[in-house]
């Protein structure tokens, strides 16, 4: 079975996959800004007001937060259940037939497993907790929570959030995990990795007292971070329903709780601020506008590393399975089409486009593969002890 997907989707990446000589390259780990445009410059359009650039830009990201967050399902008011209509439904069915159900394919993908080791990567939000409208409030439930480490057991499980690394552990709080935080630009790891020796690695000792082993490739941005995080929470105070969300080496500015009508004032007054750090980029997902160092580095580069690094990369006996939700594992579901190394498998209720190969609905479905995953491997194991 090819499990390389030929889908397109609008997510920009980096260059080619990294190797190990990649790791010895930290001042060229990001990339030259784009063009900055002069102030003044602006559109002329003939009897009709002047169209400045500042206007076109917010624009264009008004756009593109509207598409990255599609409007809820309606719900009943009483019950708080989804009302799916017909046309929703069909509209999901037919999407299915491109991005069918991991759940209903499970036997197909564990053929296509075989004997093969799975190396499991999770997204957190919307993939093991549900999206909620305060995202401190995300916790992951006590199931959901005793499935990924039953899980663990038998696969070595990463999760790669877009949260910082200290708040996705706070959630979680299982210690058999590795952790990536930013988007994977703050990787931790139990174990002494292959290239320790590296500038960007950081070694450090737990909350348990165990040593352990960090990789930060965006660690000087952290002091530009921490001046924009305190500009934002300064310039959209008076914006009601926005939250700014600290995560280390990204800014999060949650819209979900926001009027739509303001939502060009969110997108202005993050441009306004961007404006003075060319060095630094806007991406956006599920009602979240996000500030990211200009770095070539996201979280398919991430997965690279993280099987790099615990020695289990480019190996044919290793099927690496990543599942998430929002627009930034787009980068993750790319890395593992490249030479149909692995299998990505999107979370979303609502039609998409994705890199991805498979499909699961909601954080439940998520719950409900891991399980299956625990079964298969069991059963595997046995069938090898009888074997002898």
């Amino acid at each position: 079975m090819d499990l390389k997907s030929d889908h397109s989707a609008p997510v920009v990446t980096g260059p080619g996959p990294i190797n190990k000589s990649r790791l010895g390259i930290h001042s060229s780990l990001y990339s030259p800004p784009n063009a900055v445009f002069s102030p003044g410059l602006f559109l002329k359009i003939p009897r009709k007001k002047l169209i400045t650039l500042d206007d076109v830009r917010s624009t264009s990201l008004l756009d593109a937060m509207r598409s990255s967050s599609p409007t809820h399902r309606k719900r009943a008011e009483d019950s708080g259940i989804d009302i799916v209509t017909n046309e929703d439904d069909v509209a999901y069915r037919d999407w299915m037939l491109k991005y069918p159900s991991a759940i209903s394919c499970f036997e197909q993908i564990t053929d296509y497993a075989g004997g093969k080791n799975v190396a499991l990567f999770l997204d957190y939000d919307g993939t093991l907790s549900p999206i909620v409208d305060n995202p401190d409030r995300a916790f992951m439930s006590n199931a959901m929570r005793s499935a990924v480490r039953n899980v663990a057991q038998f696969c070595p499980t990463a999760i790669i959030s877009g949260r910082s690394r200290d708040k996705v552990y706070e959630f979680i709080g299982l210690t058999e995990l590795y952790y990536a935080g930013s988007h994977g630009m703050d990787i931790i790891s139990p174990v002494q990795p292959i290239f320790y020796d590296h500038p960007n690695y950081v070694r450090s000792i737990d909350k348990q007292g165990e040593e352990v082993y960090m990789f930060q490739p965006a660690s000087e941005f952290l002091p530009m971070i921490n001046e924009v995080f305190r500009s934002l929470v300064a310039i959209t105070k008076e914006i009601g329903g926005v939250t700014v969300e600290h995560n280390k080496f990204c800014v999060s500015v949650h819209y979900r709780n926001v009027d739509e009508m303001c939502w060009t004032t969110v997108a202005q007054c993050v441009q306004e601020i961007l404006k003075e750090y060319p060095r630094l980029r806007l991406t956006h997902g599920r009602k979240v506008l996000e500030v990211r160092p200009v770095l070539d580095w996201d979280k398919g580069k991430a997965i690279k590393f993280l099987l790099e690094s615990l020695g289990l990369s480019n190996r044919d006996d290793v099927l690496p399975i990543y599942i998430g939700d929002d627009t930034t594992d787009e980068d993750a579901f790319k890395v593992l089409n490249e030479e149909n190394r692995g299998c990505g498998i999107l979370v979303s209720s609502v039609p998409k486009e994705s890199n991805a190969s498979y499909s699961l609905r909601n954080p439940s479905e998520v719950m409900q593969f891991l399980k299956l995953l625990v079964v298969w491997k069991k059963s595997s194991s046995l069938s090898k002890k009888n074997t002898y």
